[in-house]
């Protein structure tokens, strides 16, 4: 609650700085208030948004402004945007928002296939979420990556663990 408190200090000043609604975000999910949370990754990502188009800037220049240096990926607030949808219930919204951190090679793509599987498997969707878990150990890009994915398959797609 301070974190927050402190924050929002710092975005009353300054609205436009991005890593302070990133650090307020994870704030909010700490304490499960997940529609806060949603609001400040959603503002992240608006701030970076015209119309369909997504704006970077080059955060390295020597001339880059506060607001450029504190800039946070577009990709990590959609991360952790699709991670808050899920815990609010919002599967298909959370699932479609996975899919799109996938097809544009997000560093994390076997954890967000992971997350997909997660979501399958919530829905009473087995063998999608079975499939779900092999595609992320085949993406899988660290030992770590690739024990979680062992790890779901063992626990969710049972006897099946033998053919994978």
């Amino acid at each position: 609650d301070k974190a927050v408190e402190i924050y929002t200090d710092v975005i009353k000043r300054n609205s436009k700085l991005q890593l302070t609604y990133y650090n307020r975000g994870f704030a909010y999910l700490a304490t499960k208030k997940y529609n806060m949370a949603l609001a400040d990754f959603n503002k992240i990502m608006a701030l970076q948004t015209h119309g369909d188009f997504v704006f970077t800037n080059n955060k390295d220049v020597r001339y880059a402004d506060e607001e450029t240096k504190d800039q946070v990926s577009y990709n990590d607030a959609l991360y952790q945007r699709a991670q808050v949808k899920y815990f609010m219930d919002s599967l298909k919204s959370s699932f479609i928002d996975f899919q799109t951190l996938v097809d544009n090679n997000y560093e994390e793509k076997s954890n967000c296939i992971l997350w997909q599987g997660t979501i399958y498997e919530k829905s009473g969707k087995t063998d999608e979420a079975c499939g779900c878990f092999d595609k992320a150990k085949q993406f899988a890009s660290t030992e770590d990556d690739r024990n979680e994915a062992d790890k779901m398959i063992k626990a969710y797609c049972g006897k099946k663990t033998n053919n994978r």
